[in-house]
């Protein structure tokens, strides 16, 4: 027995200390009783229980319950268990009305629970997503519907972002691809060697650079270069107040910013493919010929069997979608940037990071349409 009083009893079994209250917890008593039992309570061990045991206790005004609030908080602060028991029913109502207690009661979380606090999150995300619908479709048809008057503010536009992204982006693509599959064939030479069958080194590097590596690497080539410089330029835009500007004007900022892009990007982005291509077989042609001894002939024929014009076709409509996906993501980021300057780099990393992750979801799909 830990401490008895007329009040209160106090009760210490170990890790348990458990503290009753007898007949009243109010106004009257509370002043006496709070000294002693809140000293007591300040001393027990970290990690061990206090259960306040309120089976004796007949009444409790909103004065009893601070008192218990107060223990709970002091208990909470020194890593101590903290419950309540055996309250009646007027007591339990006091303390469902006026108890405040810092760890609050489990409950089970209900759907609307987990809607209520994602809700805004949800509905955020939905904007944004319509944003992005309507991007898609004012970019498409506004790239089929030409107009006069933006034509003439922005003449020959297009073929000055096609040098930016295209041209531009051609040192870049070729070395990259180059190294890509000359490292490929270079690492599959010895296992092949193992079996004897060095010539389908020209099959392995064919069908990879034309179905999967020669889209794909051009594509996160891009997303990194050509999507990360439309981002960033959309942004600094937005910021700088030159689309509210523009829409002042009676311009569109979809087929004044966006549509030049879109019919750069996908006019460019079919030939830097093939150029990506033709660079990784390359690659791979010199350590067939130079390093495992193939005549050229040889590597020549073999190729020519592998690859069919299905490959090339479903390649060529894969780095369409590819430069679509790139342009649409960089867009859809920067005209969302809002804030200073820092902005600019968040948008930019966003849309470089969700390129690159829907060409990989689109480059899946393709192979599970086309090839599964």
């Amino acid at each position: 027995m830990a401490g008895v009083s007329q009040e209160y009893t106090i009760q210490d079994a170990g890790d348990e200390k458990r503290i009753l209250f007898h007949d009243a917890l109010s106004l009257q008593n509370v002043e006496r009783i709070a000294r002693p039992v809140d000293e007591y309570v300040s001393h027990v061990p970290e990690k061990s229980r206090i259960v306040i045991d309120l089976s004796d206790l007949k009444t409790m005004d909103t004065v009893g319950s601070g008192l218990i609030s107060t223990l709970n908080r002091k208990a909470l602060a020194r890593h101590v268990d903290f419950r309540i028991e055996n309250a009646n029913a007027d007591v339990r109502r006091v303390l469902d009305r006026f108890l405040w207690l810092d760890t609050p009661q489990k409950k089970e979380k209900t759907f609307l629970d987990w809607m209520e606090s994602n809700g805004e999150s949800i509905l955020k995300a939905k904007d944004r997503f319509v944003e992005f619908l309507q991007l898609v479709a004012d970019t498409l048809i506004f790239s089929i519907v030409e107009d006069k008057r933006t034509r003439r503010v922005r003449k020959g536009a297009v073929w000055q972002e096609a040098n930016q992204i295209g041209i531009g982006a051609m040192g870049i693509v070729c070395l990259l691809s180059s190294l890509i599959g000359l490292v490929v064939t270079l690492q599959t030479a010895s296992l092949l060697r193992m079996f004897g069958a060095d010539i389908l080194v020209a099959d392995m590097i064919g069908i990879s650079m034309v179905r999967e590596l020669g889209p794909l690497m051009t594509a996160i080539i891009m997303a990194g270069r050509s999507g990360a410089s439309i981002a960033a330029e959309i942004a600094t835009m937005s910021i700088n107040e030159e689309i509210s500007g523009i829409t002042t004007m009676g311009l569109d900022k979809v087929k004044y910013i966006v549509v030049p892009k879109f019919r750069a990007i996908s006019l460019t982005m079919p030939g830097l493919t093939v150029f990506s291509i033709v660079c990784g077989i390359l690659g791979g042609f010199i350590i067939a010929v130079f390093y495992m001894g193939l005549s050229p002939s040889a590597f020549i024929h073999e190729l020519s069997t592998a690859v069919f014009l299905k490959d090339v076709l479903v390649t060529l409509l894969k780095s369409l979608v590819f430069a679509w996906i790139i342009v649409w993501v960089a867009a859809h980021q920067g005209f969302s940037a809002y804030g200073g300057s820092e902005a600019v780099g968040r948008v930019t990393t966003t849309s470089v990071v969700l390129s690159i992750f829907w060409c990989i979801i689109a480059d899946a799909l393709f192979s599970i349409i086309f090839y599964f």
